[in-house]
């Protein structure tokens, strides 16, 4: 089977509430080279050479590319975290996800408060349970400017992936 012209619409969205007041920060993913392996062996139901599954947050500027690895992070100390129960999933109906679709793989990630605090969020990735020097990852994506999260401050972080034919 060909499919000519597959491409990834990717996008995360963070979402922070902070005294019940709620904001929305985008941006744009590159799925990897091990996340392509990945989504190709998932497709065709072998067992993945590397499991997926942590988001670790950072505080690194450079651009995502292709052939990042764990070492392309900076990393913020407490932010790895395993996906929320039942994550990823497709036709996500959490009503923050605004990218969600019967298209669209889901996985969401939710920091408390007191998991950690950081004033230059700015990276953040997908990758194994316990990264180290060279980790493969899933995907990698930058915001255009860097965030805080303090202690009053809850995250929660959709990265969407939708295969789109175009």
């Amino acid at each position: 089977m060909e499919i000519e012209n597959l491409k990834f619409k990717e996008n995360v969205l963070a979402v922070l509430v902070k005294n019940g007041k709620k904001k929305t920060i985008k941006a744009k993913n590159i799925i990897g080279n091990a996340g392509d392996i990945y989504y190709a062996q998932m497709c065709s139901g072998e067992t993945p050479t590397n499991a997926f599954v942590n988001a670790v947050l950072g505080t690194g500027s450079t651009a995502a590319t292709k052939n990042d690895d764990y070492d392309n992070m900076t990393p913020i100390s407490g932010s790895n975290k395993a996906p929320s129960s039942g994550y990823p999933k497709t036709n996500d109906d959490d009503g923050d996800n605004t990218d969600a679709g019967v298209d669209v793989i889901t996985w969401k990630y939710e920091w408390s408060g007191a998991d950690f605090s950081d004033t230059a969020i700015r990276e953040g990735t997908i990758t194994i349970a316990s990264p180290t020097t060279g980790s493969p990852i899933l995907t990698r994506w930058v915001w255009d400017a860097s965030f805080g999260k303090d202690s009053d401050t809850t995250l929660k972080l959709f990265v969407n992936h939708a295969a789109n034919g175009v």
